[in-house]
């Protein structure tokens, strides 16, 4: 037993308020709102990027014993450097600040929102489905193309949001950094297709999801099998071949 311990052991024995209990309660204090402060982002308040990365491990790790799947959302904030270059960084603060609040709105208390670095945010989504979490994406998309931004010089402006989804389930194996760069590949293709839209990959139904695509090798071989199948039973073609 510390030091601290047995004083607060003898506190608790001879008054209830005792300065070295309080002391204690306060030093909890401290080392939780540490602990807190270690992991939270300071500007917008979601979770920083160190939290994502222990996140993000600890879900495709639950995945893999549980079976059930995840969803990661990726989020950028479209044509960010060019208000930041026009109305200054306070401004683009101010927009950072309030599109994380949006995002942190829309989500369920077991999701989990994290600034991903400068206007990028991420978004883990335990047992959730591709398509439930494109609809969690397009949700969040919508209500921050419908917002107007007030800006710290009183002027309103609008902005958009582009993401990317991707989704694990226990019959994928990848690490956190090939999923992050599924996710990334997403995000890319919505900027590509004008920004302030969701990106996925094509949502076929949870058991078909996965399943493999038949490769050209495989389609060659098929064709030759029925080609073969078609001319021993086509009798003009036999017939063909005995003239």
């Amino acid at each position: 037993m510390s030091d601290a311990d047995q004083r607060a052991s003898l506190c608790d024995a001879i008054e209830s308020n005792c300065a070295y209990r309080d002391e204690l309660a306060r030093l909890r204090d401290d080392v939780a709102r540490l602990k807190q402060d270690a992991l939270t982002d300071a500007l917008t308040g979601l979770f920083n990027y160190r939290h994502f990365d222990v996140v993000l491990n600890q879900e495709m790790e639950r995945v893999r014993r549980s079976g059930s799947p995840m969803a990661l959302i990726l989020c950028d904030l479209d044509h960010f450097k060019a208000m930041n270059d026009r109305y200054g960084h306070e401004a683009g603060n101010r927009i950072l600040q309030s599109v994380a609040r949006i995002i942190d709105s829309q989500l369920r208390k077991l999701d989990i929102a994290c600034r991903y670095g400068g206007e990028e945010f991420a978004v883990v989504l335990p047992g959730t489905s591709l398509a439930q979490a494109v609809a969690v994406a397009e949700r969040v998309r919508a209500v921050i193309a419908e917002s107007v931004f007030e800006l710290p010089s009183g002027e309103q402006v609008k902005a958009t949001l582009s993401s990317g989804v991707i989704s694990l389930t226990d019959r994928q194996t990848m690490l956190p950094a090939e999923l992050v760069a599924l996710a990334d590949d997403q995000l890319y293709l919505a900027k590509e297709q004008g920004r302030n839209c969701v990106v996925a990959p094509a949502v076929r139904g949870e058991q078909e999801q996965d399943a493999p695509l038949v490769t050209a090798t495989e389609k060659a071989a098929l064709f030759s099998m029925v080609a073969v199948d078609e001319a021993l039973t086509d009798p003009s073609a036999q017939a063909d071949d005995d003239t």
